[in-house]
C-alpha cells in the first residue's frame, strides 16, 4: 500500500506538519509514501497563492527521507500547478535544480481563474468547460515534460453542474493520453474521489483508466491527495480495486525520478 499524493503544512491550503503525516502513514501501515507538496506560479488566488518555500520544503524532505529511512520508505515529491506560458519556465527551473524523487503535473488555474471558482466557469457551457480545462492541460504537456505523472486528470468534474458524458470529454483525453504515453509518463488514481462523493465518478473514470491501459500505459499511482493526517492512506484499497478492474496489475512507484512497478497482492 502505497500512498503517492501527499500534503504537508508547506501547502497553502494544509496545516498538518511533514512529521505528522509521515507518523499517520507509520500508523496506517503504508509501504511508502510521496510527499507532494504544491508549488503554482502564477497561481491567480491572492489568499492561497501556492508559492512553496522549494528551499525550506527540500530541506525538510531530505531531512525526514533519511530521518525515518528505517522505518517508511519517503519519496520527495511535489505536485506542479501547470498553466500554458511563463509558469512551465518557472517549473522547469525548479524541477531541475532540486532533487526530487516523483513530480505530479496537475491543472489548478488558468492566469485568471481557478478551476474551483465560480468564475472559471461563468458563461461557458458544459462543453466550452471541459474543452477549456482539457485545453490548458494537453497545451502545458505538449511543452513541458519534466514531470513523472498526470494528477487528478479529470479533476474538473468536481466543479461542474452535472457530469461531462463520455463523448465530450474522451476525444481530449484520448489526445492527453496518447501523448503522456509516448513521453513514458502515468497517471495515477486521486482517491480523494471517494472523500468527495465521486465514488461512482472516479479520478479518474473508469473509461479513463481503461483507455491508458488499451493504449499501452502502465505506470499508474495511487495517491489519497491528504491534506490533513486523519486522511492519509484513504481508500488505496478501493484504488487498487479500480486498478484491477481496469485489467492493470501493478502500481508505480518512484525513486530519483524513476518508476519500479510493483505487483498487486491477488
Amino acid at each position: 500500500m502505497y500512498d503517492y499524493h501527499l500534503h504537508t503544512s508547506f501547502s497553502d491550503d494544509a496545516e498538518t506538519p511533514m512529521n505528522e503525516i509521515i507518523e499517520a502513514a507509520i500508523a496506517a501501515g503504508l509501504d511508502g509514501i510521496a510527499l507532494t507538496d504544491h508549488f503554482d506560479p502564477l497561481y491567480p488566488d491572492e489568499d492561497f497563492p501556492c508559492l512553496l518555500d522549494i528551499r525550506g520544503y527540500e530541506t525538510a524532505l531530505t531531512a525526514a527521507k533519511e530521518r525515518y529511512a528505517d522505518r517508511l520508505p519517503v519519496a520527495k515529491g511535489i505536485e506542479l500547478g501547470l498553466m500554458p506560458g511563463e509558469a512551465l519556465n518557472i517549473c522547469r527551473d525548479v524541477v531541475r535544480g532540486y532533487d526530487f524523487d516523483f513530480v505530479i503535473a496537475s491543472i489548478h488555474s488558468d492566469k485568471k481563474h481557478c478551476i474551483h471558482q465560480d468564475s472559471f466557469h461563468k458563461g461557458r457551457t458544459l462543453a466550452q468547460i471541459i474543452e477549456r480545462y482539457y485545453s490548458l492541460l494537453l497545451d502545458s504537456i505538449t511543452t513541458y515534460k519534466d514531470y513523472d505523472v498526470l494528477g487528478h486528470l479529470n479533476v474538473i468534474d468536481r466543479y461542474t453542474k452535472g457530469f461531462a458524458p463520455e463523448d465530450l470529454y474522451m476525444p481530449y483525453v484520448d489526445e492527453i493520453l496518447r501523448l503522456a504515453i509516448a513521453d513514458g509518463k502515468g497517471i495515477e488514481i486521486n482517491t480523494s474521489a471517494f472523500r468527495y462523493g465521486l465514488a461512482k465518478r472516479g479520478t479518474p473514470t473508469p473509461a479513463i483508466l481503461r483507455r491508458y491501459r488499451e493504449l499501452g500505459g502502465e505506470l499508474v499511482t495511487i495517491g489519497s491527495d491528504a491534506h490533513r493526517a486523519r486522511d492519509v492512506g484513504a481508500f488505496l484499497e478501493e484504488g487498487e480495486a479500480m486498478l484491477r478492474a481496469a485489467g492493470l496489475r501493478r502500481i508505480a512507484v518512484y525513486m530519483n525520478r524513476k518508476p519500479a512497478l510493483i505487483k498487486l497482492p491477488e
